[in-house]
């Protein structure tokens, strides 16, 4: 019985952070279906904000592409050019992008948004460009309309 009094001290104690938080704001979405509501902290969307702008920014989001071809000689713009158009002839359904940084031109291929996925694609091209290699990019951003279908 001497210990009941130190026991419902430590309990009050340990509850009192469970009920500490509080609903700061709340959103609500009515759709067709039903209704949404989002209880958040404000910062959550302030940081949201700052990412959307920051990708708006960049022009797309991170993300990694297969970097096939990277010269800088006299001829690497047409050689970069043939490539292109070998790799489309081989893979057409896998985007293309000559990329020109001084002295260099390059040419990657894809828009992934991970390494993994980057990958699956990558085991199919090295056969035919061994010294393809997996580089970060800043790739365009997804099609979400085309996704959903």
């Amino acid at each position: 019985m001497k210990d009941l009094p130190v026991i419902v001290l430590l309990l009050l104690l340990v509850a009192r952070p469970l009920f500490a938080q509080e609903e700061k704001a709340v959103r609500t979405e009515t759709i067709h279906l039903g209704t949404i509501t989002l209880v958040q902290d404000e910062r959550i969307s302030v940081l949201m904000d700052r990412q959307i702008t920051l990708n708006k920014r960049k022009g797309g989001i991170d993300g990694y592409r297969i970097q096939v071809f990277f010269n800088s000689g006299r001829d690497a713009r047409e050689e970069a050019i043939r490539v292109k158009a070998d790799f489309l002839s081989e893979f057409p359904d896998i985007p293309v992008y000559i990329i020109y940084q001084s002295p260099f031109y390059k040419v990657r291929i894809g828009d992934f948004r991970s390494k993994y996925e980057a990958l699956g694609v990558f085991r199919h091209v090295r056969r035919k460009y061994p010294s393809a290699y997996i580089v970060k990019d800043v790739i365009p951003f997804p099609d979400l309309d085309k996704a959903e279908k």
